[in-house]
């Protein structure tokens, strides 16, 4: 091929020149060789360009140059033109190979630095998910998702065989955590380093990933059993302490009223608190239940319309029952909108708190319970005028066995209940505290309501 297109281009510009021969000097219709060598050059590169000259001066001297017909050369004249286009098309050979070789080092480097971009952004999105958090799934899909000429172009899969498809390369991954496949598209035009380089990068932060992985797995267990031994401890306490108390009582009362000479008084006020302490550990040992399924994610509510307000009328009854004619104040808007709940988890988690509020209100001091529904969402505050959550118990009031108030009181599980119940329904409840005021405020999300019939 470059032997036919050297050839060529010494037989077109010869052609040329036996056009012109008539209207020009020979030696003046040279130049016309120096284009053919420069096309050789720009085409084959030095040496196709030097035998191209060598043609064209043979060329010259043997058609055109008088003896014509024979490569002989009578005239000093004509000897120094062939001369110098011998010298001229050399040059403009080298020149022109020069700058061939240049374009194609610049184009070499153009490919290079486009790898390179490919490269650096397929890495930069896998570094960033790990930067932001993202475990190593989000890593990987970030991988497939950066290729610069659209998704799936290139792919990573943590697997022992490979499994590339018809249309990739399969280069393994170095990782020291487990083994893994880099497929890139063979139309990419990857070489053997650009895919060595890649997979070595790939696989240091694959390696970061799997090692934060394991870092994170190894505190969230820590982070489990220290929250086992603490859950542990406090059920320990609540039936050493919580269920004692109850029990001791009922003995003692037990005991009292096999007293023959009792009078019926005393017999009367004996039975009475058997049936408070009695009751006192039914509900302490149905919190234990209830918080056991919380923590089991077992809660499992029954979702049903309910009007907010009756439910927590009924919460407030029962409260009363228990604890006398303490105040409570409702103010509630007459059209609070119905909101899809659990009504008897709802109903517990208002007589919790309403109960915690009468208990750490100071005497005479009412009970508030207010309402609004704004934003899609229904939210009820219970306020007392108690001396408030300290401080440093806010951040973990709604633990289990938290007491945040006053140790003495309750055994800690009535807002970890709360928390549980709410949440379960799809809401959230938060402690709001202010100079003179605590609050806890429950919201719940308005789901659009079936119309009338």
């Amino acid at each position: 091929m470059i032997g036919f297109e050297t050839l060529a281009a010494v037989a077109v510009s010869t052609g040329l020149v036996a056009v012109l021969d008539t209207v020009a000097p020979a030696t003046g219709l040279g130049v016309i060789y120096l284009l053919a060598v420069l096309f050789v050059a720009i085409r084959h590169g030095e040496l196709a360009a030097l035998v191209s000259a060598a043609l064209g001066v043979l060329a010259l001297n043997f058609f055109f140059i008088d003896p014509r017909y024979h490569f002989e050369v009578h005239e000093s004249s004509n000897l120094v033109a062939l001369a110098v286009l011998l010298v001229a098309a050399v040059v403009v050979g080298r020149l022109a190979t020069a700058a061939r070789e240049r374009a194609d080092e610049a184009e070499k480097r153009a490919r290079i630095a486009a790898v390179r971009e490919r490269e650096a952004r397929m890495l930069a999105a896998a570094a960033s998910s790990l930067v932001d958090g993202g475990g190593l799934d989000t890593q990987l899909d970030s991988i497939r998702n950066s290729s610069p000429t659209g998704p799936g172009e290139v792919r990573v899969e943590l697997q022992h065989a490979p499994m590339p498809r018809s249309n990739e390369i399969a280069v393994r991954l170095p990782t020291s955590g487990r083994p893994g496949w880099l497929y890139l598209v063979k139309d990419l035009s990857w070489t053997k380093e650009d895919q060595d380089r890649i997979a070595e990068a790939l696989a240091g932060l694959i390696d970061v990933a799997l090692e934060r992985e394991r870092l994170n797995a190894q505190a969230a267990e820590a982070e489990a059993t220290r929250r086992a031994e603490i859950v542990k401890t406090a059920v320990l306490h609540a039936i050493s302490h919580d269920l004692r108390s109850p029990l001791t009582s009922i003995t003692t009362a037990a005991g009292g009223l096999r007293d023959e000479g009792i009078s019926s008084e005393d017999r009367s006020e004996l039975v009475s608190v058997i049936a408070d302490e009695a009751a006192r550990l039914s509900r302490l040992v149905d919190d234990l239940l209830d918080l056991s399924r919380i923590e089991a994610g077992a809660v499992d509510p029954r979702p049903d319309w309910c009007d907010i307000r009756d439910v927590i009328s009924t919460a407030a009854a029962q409260v009363r029952s228990r604890h006398g004619d303490h105040p409570i104040e409702f103010a509630l808007p007459p059209d609070l909108p119905l909101v899809r709940a659990d009504p008897v988890q709802l109903e517990r988690v208002f007589t919790n708190l309403i109960e915690n509020a009468v208990k750490f209100s100071p005497f005479g001091a009412p009970v508030r319970i207010t309402g609004n529904a704004s934003g899609g969402r229904v939210t009820v505050r219970v306020l007392d005028r108690g001396e408030g959550v300290p401080r440093s118990e806010r951040a973990r009031i709604f633990e289990p066995f938290v007491r945040g108030r006053d140790p003495a009181h309750g055994s800690g599980l009535g807002l970890a209940i709360c928390k549980g119940f709410v949440e379960a329904n799809g809401g959230r409840i938060a402690l709001q505290t202010s100079a003179d005021e605590t609050a806890f405020a429950v919201t719940l999300p308005l789901s659009p309501q079936p119309a009338l019939r």
